[in-house]
């Protein structure tokens, strides 16, 4: 078709699968990815209205993630006591769309599903994404588009987008050595597991988050001691499972911890680590289910996304903490992002200059999350929390933030 790119992206995470679903509309897309088929494994993955209202626009069904609304938030003390207490009833009209939980493993799937289905099942044009299983991308050259893959093939591509996580192939192409600025340790590491509602049920367990007649809850015990510790609950997969993430500082942890968020976590070391919170909690804990630790990860603001013909996006672009939940969101403001490159007269030259419009909208809206969570992470309150709410969940879009930056607008401001 006319104005049709060759696209290549670089790894088939949440990130990539979702930018594959816009750009495939229009163009001729390919995904690489090292692993053999689907890597997202672990725990459950809660999305923010600005997130959920992209997602839905593209095609997202949340029915098919066993996805639950979330319909109540909660911070209580060590102890249980409720702290704050919010209905989030108001988040569908204030912001046209809910707040979701959802098992991570079936978020990709869903991802994966719009990014390679018929175009039939969508109702939209192209075809879809083709997807390079167990192939890896040896190097990259910004200025031609190519990617070499270690099967020996090059790929010609017009637009290369690397959506590779934190230890990115991509990144260090795109910005200066002297700038370059890779996700270091946080301080803080996270376990993550999930218990089924079956096994609850046969220890007798019966929690507040998991009873399916009351709205959905999300649960976030807070140590308040200066340590930073603090337990999330909340369901997935229609409350047949519950998510548990439990974080704490590394000087706590005293334990070796990856770069990767599925290494392994031992249920001592989480009791250990948890033992001043009260015992209904701790009861939850030592019922986790294949326990994983991860080492969080946190990043400088990058000074650009973006080297001739490419971009990064997602955890290789702005990696975080979960402290906003906003990692896989503005993942998803980045697939959005790509919609500029469906629009007429688009064609291989002017791919560096929508890339300088990508990186104007994009690049200091999830700078200024990345400093947003930074600051929950040192300071953990419910105040802290829940400070830059309207912020995090307030997003125009590319087309209309461009409308509004070209107009001499302040996308930065923060009404509260």
């Amino acid at each position: 078709m006319d104005g049709q790119l060759k696209v290549t992206i670089v790894g088939a995470g949440l990130a990539g699968l979702l930018a594959a679903r816009v750009l495939r509309e229009n163009h001729d897309v390919t995904i690489v990815e090292k692993f053999d088929g689907g890597h997202e494994v672990g725990a459950a993955i809660n999305l923010g209205p600005n997130g959920v209202k992209i997602a839905q626009e593209l095609g997202f069904d949340k029915s098919r993630c066993r996805a639950i609304v979330c319909g109540m938030a909660r911070t209580l003390d060590r102890d249980g006591n409720i702290l704050t207490e919010e209905n989030m009833g108001f988040l569908q009209e204030q912001y046209g769309a809910d707040w979701l939980f959802q098992h991570r493993a079936d978020l990709w799937n869903e991802f994966l599903r719009l990014a390679t289905c018929p175009s039939e099942a969508l109702n939209i044009q192209g075809r879809p994404a083709q997807v390079l299983w167990g192939i890896a991308v040896t190097s990259v050259n910004a200025q031609t588009g190519d990617v070499f893959l270690d099967n020996g093939e090059k790929l010609e591509s017009d637009l290369v987008i690397g959506a590779d996580g934190i230890k990115s192939l991509v990144r260090p192409l795109v910005v200066a050595e002297d700038d370059f600025r890779t996700a270091r340790p946080s301080g803080s590491s996270a376990f993550r597991f999930t218990i089924s509602k079956e096994k609850l049920e046969q220890e007798g367990l019966e929690l507040r988050v998991m009873d399916s007649t009351r709205e959905a809850t999300l649960d976030i015990y807070l140590s308040a001691d200066g340590t930073n510790r603090s337990v999330i609950m909340y369901p997935c997969r229609d409350f047949e499972t519950l998510n548990v993430g439990c974080i704490t500082p590394d000087t706590i942890l005293q334990s070796p911890t990856s770069e990767s968020w599925s290494a392994e976590g031992s249920c001592e070391d989480l009791l250990r680590c948890f033992s001043p919170f009260t015992a209904p909690i701790l009861d939850v804990l030592r019922h986790g289910e294949n326990i994983k630790v991860w080492q969080l990860r946190d990043q400088d603001p990058l000074p650009t996304y973006i080297r001739d013909r490419v971009v990064i996006i997602g955890d290789a672009a702005h990696a975080m903490t979960p402290h906003q939940g906003q990692g896989c969101n503005q993942a998803i403001e980045d697939a959005e992002g790509f919609r500029i490159f469906n629009t007429p007269g688009v064609n291989r030259a002017s791919v560096p200059s929508l890339l300088k419009d990508f990186d104007r909208v994009r690049r200091p809206r999830a700078s200024r999350i990345q400093t947003i969570t930074r600051q929950a992470h040192k300071k953990p309150t419910p105040e802290e929390i829940w400070r830059h709410r309207h912020y995090c969940y307030t997003y125009a879009g590319i087309v209309e933030s461009l409308r509004q930056l070209n107009n001499g607008d302040d996308l930065s401001s923060d009404p509260q």
